[in-house]
């Protein structure tokens, strides 16, 4: 949400004092109550810390092997003429190779077209008793809490989810976020870096491709390939998520769902 964009910012560069914290969030809540408010930012995704003395990401503390990560996929109607909208979301939280939770989704749609279910295997049969969108992605936001959101090509899925998420009235990510396209460029060593050249090469197997549950998992084993060639300077998450950032951090992103799916 743009009212937190300055306190991120900061938070970006490193710890601040609390004094400034303080100030800053004062500025924000119309009520400012520090512990509400720092709830509240948590369950807006934000990972802040506040002692006596700082506030800081919890990220930049964290040992990148340690941390919990939320690895998401999602699958849509596409080119639906009614409307585009998620049709599946699947996820796990992830943490030293191992798949800790996980969350797995149909989500009721009015209409498949033919070419997503031909790409998908999904059909408007799977759909019609599923959970309705405003379900599924509060039961997601729950699951998510403060965890990195980690996709590959994180700007389609998280900007997705978010977008979804104020059409149903519920507040939009704010999650440190990590792409596994970005990272996979800088420490993978391949022709194409998109998800389903990389499982065949690297030999994944987690199910059918262009399914939001494998697919998380299939991103998941990406990242895992990923840390086998980090440098050493990369220590924490933050170190991680600045390091995977800094190819085209000053460019502007371009929505290329083909990265992800190809």
């Amino acid at each position: 949400m743009v009212k937190f964009e300055s306190l991120i910012e900061k938070l970006e560069g490193g710890k601040i004092e609390r004094e400034e914290f303080d100030s800053c969030l004062g500025r924000i809540s119309k009520n400012f109550d520090i512990q509400v408010d720092l709830e509240l930012l948590r369950f807006y995704g934000l990972p802040i810390v506040v002692d006596k003395e700082y506030a800081f990401f919890e990220t930049t503390k964290t040992p990148y092997k340690d941390e919990i990560y939320c690895v998401v996929d999602i699958e849509t109607n596409g080119n639906s003429p009614i409307k585009n909208q998620i049709i599946e979301l699947g996820a796990i939280k992830y943490q030293n190779g191992n798949v800790i939770e996980k969350f797995d989704s149909f989500i009721y749609a009015e209409s498949v077209p033919p070419s997503i279910s031909k790409l998908t295997n999904i059909y408007p049969n799977d759909l019609k008793d599923a959970p309705s969108l405003k379900k599924v992605l509060y039961d997601f936001k729950l699951f998510l809490g403060s965890s990195i959101f980690v996709a590959h090509n994180v700007n389609f899925d998280y900007g997705f989810i978010s977008k979804s998420l104020k059409t149903v009235d519920i507040d939009e990510l704010l999650n440190r976020k990590l792409c596994t396209v970005e990272l996979a460029k800088k420490t993978i060593k391949a022709p194409r870096h998109g998800l389903g050249f990389l499982r065949e090469m690297l030999n994944i197997k987690t199910g059918d491709h262009h399914r939001a549950y494998s697919d998380a998992l299939s991103a998941a084993k990406v990242l895992d390939e990923c840390f086998k060639f980090l440098p050493e300077e990369v220590i924490t998450t933050e170190d991680l998520i600045k390091f995977s950032q800094t190819l085209n951090r000053k460019k502007k992103r371009r929505k290329d769902y083909r990265e992800k799916s190809e």
